[in-house]
Order: structure tokens, then C-alpha cells, then sequence
């Protein structure tokens, strides 16, 4: 791609078919990004594995990290949903999510409070509409995670639990510990904005916008965290483009 040009509308920008507008936008991010990116010829690329950098990737190494908490401290960990700057009717609705108590439709129906028939995802995708699969498979929610996993700037596997996905965002690999707090409230954010909007689109006929839904959880989670008096060495605009960097972990 730098031998063809990889500046905005280099030859190393060639595809077979038009593309859509949000991948325009990722193509000028690239573009972005790769500006001041200077290839050395005597200089080896290389990946560099983040819990083992000396020796590297290995799959009995990862399986020792994923497997080396105990199980009582786990559960305690994806559990723990309570934060001082959230508000708790945010964190008490997370606590219902994880334990799925939340008035799903399947859970309605389940309690005859609503006909088998009506149980169907609000976001028309035709299935059932349960806890993991409001939150993590509906194709419409699905893509409020990528559009947020996306603007944090971090890869992603959305995992079939509500449970394992929260204690994997709130303990991403390779971020520093001081993030965890600020991941945390993110995922409130995210889960909370996810509810609001399905109620919406239940009771008030709006049409679900993932990317309106990103841009609350933006919101929100920086009004939560610059809330209660916290001093934050950065504004709303630093929060907005680079999150990673506001975290402490860029």
C-alpha cells in the first residue's frame, strides 16, 4: 500500500465496488492515522503480546490468564455493578440485566403477563427478544457495541453472556487498572442508553439510530464521571475523540 500511495486518494485506496458512508469515513481514519507512519527498511514489523511482551503469544500462556482467577472473586467482580458516579437506578437496572430480571419480553411472557405470540425483538430482526439477545444479538444493538468498541479504538469478541461481557469490557487486556473505572461506567452507559432506546421504540414508536445511541453513551459517561464535585484533566471534546487517551491508557 506505501509503494501504490496510501495518502487520501493514493492508488493503495482501490475497491472493487463503492463504498458505503461509514466506510468512507473509516477509509479517511486510515488515512488519518497512517499520515505519519514512516516505513524503515532495516526495521522488522512485529506484534507484541501485551501479557507476555519477552516471550510473546502462546496459547498455554493465555490459558493460564484466563484461568487463573478464582471462581467466588469472579462472580463478585461481574456482579459488582455498583459505581459512586453512576446513578443508581443505572446501576440497580445493571444488577437486574446481569441477573435477568430485566421486563424483557420473554421474561413478560414467561410471567403470562404477555401472549408467547408478541415476544419478538423490538429491533424487528424476528427473534426472541431475551436479555443476551437485547443487549448482545439483535443486529441493531450488536452494532452499538461496534460503534463504541470502535471509537474506544480497542478490538473486540462479543462473548453469548451478559455477564462475560461485562467483566470482559470492565477488564480488558492490557489496559492499566486505573481504566477499569472509566470502562465500567462506559458499559452502564452503553447498557442503560440500550434500554432507554427500546423503550422508546416500544412505547413512543421512535426508530432505533445505534450511532444516536453511541453518542448518548459518550455523553453520559462523561457527565457521570466529571459529576460529584471529580476534577477531570480533560473536557468533553478530549473525551469525544480520544477516550483511550483521557483513560490513561494510550
Amino acid at each position: 500500500m506505501a509503494t501504490l500511495g496510501w495518502e487520501e486518494g493514493g492508488g493503495g485506496w482501490r475497491w472493487r465496488r463503492r463504498l458505503f458512508a461509514w466506510e468512507e469515513d473509516s477509509v479517511r481514519e486510515c488515512v488519518n492515522l497512517l499520515n505519519n507512519i514512516i516505513l524503515q527498511v532495516n526495521s522488522q514489523d512485529n506484534w507484541c503480546w501485551l501479557l507476555d511482551p519477552i516471550h510473546g503469544y502462546s496459547v498455554s500462556g493465555t490459558y493460564r490468564f484466563l484461568t487463573s482467577f478464582e471462581d467466588q472473586d469472579v462472580v463478585a467482580t461481574n456482579t459488582d455493578v455498583w459505581h459512586k458516579l453512576v446513578p443508581t437506578k443505572v446501576s440497580l437496572f445493571a444488577w437486574r440485566l446481569l441477573k435477568d430480571r430485566i421486563p424483557t419480553r420473554s421474561n413478560l411472557a414467561r410471567r403470562h403477563v404477555i401472549q408467547a405470540s408478541d415476544t419478538l425483538c423490538v429491533g424487528g430482526c424476528g427473534l426472541i427478544e431475551t436479555a443476551e439477545h437485547l443487549v448482545l444479538g439483535c443486529e441493531l444493538f450488536w452494532k452499538v457495541w461496534y460503534l463504541l468498541y470502535h471509537w474506544i479504538g480497542i478490538s473486540y469478541v462479543l462473548p453469548d453472556s451478559v455477564t462475560d461481557h461485562y467483566f470482559q469490557f470492565t477488564h480488558l487486556v492490557g489496559m492499566p487498572r486505573a481504566s477499569y473505572f472509566y470502562l465500567k461506567v462506559i458499559w452502564l452507559a452503553c447498557v442503560w442508553a440500550i434500554w432507554k432506546e427500546r423503550n422508546n421504540c416500544l412505547f413512543k414508536n421512535t426508530v432505533i439510530d445505534p450511532y444516536n445511541i453511541v453518542e448518548k453513551v459518550k455523553l453520559d459517561s462523561f457527565l457521570w464521571l466529571s459529576s460529584n464535585s471529580v476534577s477531570l484533566a480533560f473536557g468533553f471534546h478530549d473525551w469525544w475523540r480520544h477516550p483511550l487517551l483521557c483513560i490513561g491508557a494510550a
